[in-house]
């Protein structure tokens, strides 16, 4: 608090009016007759003490009926300087404040709220900025009307006249979020702050968030975005309540991505029947943990979110184009060749049964004999398949050099590669065209 410059006489009218808890009779500027209310509230301004610290008269007589008898010893903000130290020197300073507007925010006399505001905190900032503090969900100092814990009410070095700059402000509440800052991977929208993606005062969102999921991410993430609003076929998950943070982390994680978990463990915290401990053998993405390798986790215009064609039917005319997934990591020469000694282990002699089994007219599909995730047998052999309404049991048995299967209610067939072998003959169907 500064001292006044210099102090100021009293006139012989005011000599008798001393606001001071007068002794009993004594008179004052306060009576049932004038300013009873005046100072009656939880906070009364210390200058009150003296009227005439900041008023004077002007006539010998007070009152006089429709004349003013006493006039401010000076005019604010000057007057209230005199005693409080002076605003206006900060690079951003609040307009009231600027103007020299003190008792826009400030009762003079007294007050029942903190600091002789004029009314409640948010109702008195809520007065100019209605539109920060009318929310359907406000943040939690603004649903509390304290608007203060983020700004100063004066002046300030920092824009919008916030009590500290930049994410520090933030971290003053969420040590949390600043904590999980020094992870691996951190959310690039963070480099922009919080408000890149959150409302400081609040709105119609959870979480504060600007624009509802998965609408606040497509902000940045418009080639996700075209994803999920024009392909035929979207991750179920994408469309839930949790949209995007039902897998991913908003602000910092170790893993790539921002996933929740590893990306096999996010996938099969849905998909639980995929994977199960009784498979010996692990389609070779799903061993290294890459769902997407097969999959697109957001959107695309295949069935399944595969990210190339696979047929779904169980019989299929082949083509050269036909299995365009599988053949993203295998070699399609397992199926151009009637005999062979190198393209697949799947022969008998050299009769090739990869070619005789799909490469034709009614060709097999690769799920009529192989579980696509994991199997208990090698060469992701399936225990059993769909067929129609029946799940047809495979019923194969691996020896050293081959094997036999007896599908469904067929008699046992076997195969063994260094057997006497047998070359390729004439398929009751011809191979397909087009290869």
């Amino acid at each position: 608090m500064k001292k006044p410059t210099a102090a100021l006489s009293l006139t012989p009218l005011l000599a008798g009016l001393l606001l001071a808890r007068p002794a009993s009779g004594e008179q004052t500027c306060v009576t049932p007759q004038c300013h009873e209310t005046l100072l009656k509230g939880k906070s009364v301004h210390a200058a009150t003490q003296s009227c005439d610290a900041c008023h004077e008269a002007t006539a010998d007589s007070h009152p006089e009926a429709g004349k003013k008898t006493f006039k401010l010893t000076a005019q604010p903000p000057d007057l209230c300087f005199a005693c409080h130290e002076a605003f206006g020197k900060k690079a951003h300073v609040h307009p009231p404040v600027k103007d020299g507007a003190c008792t826009s925010c400030h009762d003079p006399h007294a007050s029942q709220e903190a600091k002789l505001l004029t009314s409640p905190e948010k109702d008195l900032c809520g007065a100019c900025h209605s539109d920060h503090v009318e929310l359907k969900l406000p943040h939690g100092p603004v649903a509390a009307g304290e608007c203060t814990a983020c700004h100063t009410p004066h002046e300030s070095d920092t824009k919008a006249l916030l009590v500290k700059s930049g994410d520090a402000l933030c971290f003053g509440c969420h040590p949390d979020i600043e904590a999980g800052l020094k992870k691996k991977v951190v959310h690039a929208a963070l480099e922009g702050g919080c408000t890149s993606c959150h409302n400081p005062h609040g709105g119609a969102n959870a979480k504060l968030l600007a624009d509802p999921l998965p609408g606040v991410c497509f902000a940045c993430h418009d080639a996700i975005a075209d994803k999920v609003q024009k392909e035929p076929v979207v991750h179920a998950a994408v469309k839930g309540a949790k949209s995007c943070v039902a897998c991913h982390t908003p602000h910092a994680g170790d893993v790539p991505k921002l996933l929740l978990q590893p990306e096999k463990e996010v996938c099969l915290a849905c998909h639980t029947t995929l994977i199960s401990k009784a498979m010996t053998t692990l389609h070779g993405p799903i061993a290294e943990g890459r769902c997407t390798a097969c999959h697109d986790p957001h959107g695309g215009p295949n069935r399944r979110l595969l990210l190339k064609p696979f047929p779904g039917e169980p019989y299929v005319a082949y083509s050269a184009t036909e299995y365009a997934l599988c053949f993203s990591c295998h070699n399609r020469d397992l199926l151009l060749y009637p005999d062979t000694s190198f393209a697949t282990k799947f022969r008998d002699g050299e009769r090739n049964l990869h070619y005789l089994h799909v490469n034709r007219v009614k060709g097999r599909s690769c799920r009529m004999c192989h579980a696509i995730h994991g199997a208990d047998n090698p060469s992701l052999i399936a225990e059993s398949v769909p067929f129609g309404q029946w799940t047809l049991p495979v019923k194969y048995v691996k020896s050293a050099d081959g094997g036999s299967c007896s599908p469904g209610c067929h008699k046992t067939l076997s195969y063994d590669r260094k057997g006497s072998g047998k070359k390729a003959e004439p398929s009751a169907q011809p191979p397909a065209t087009g290869k």
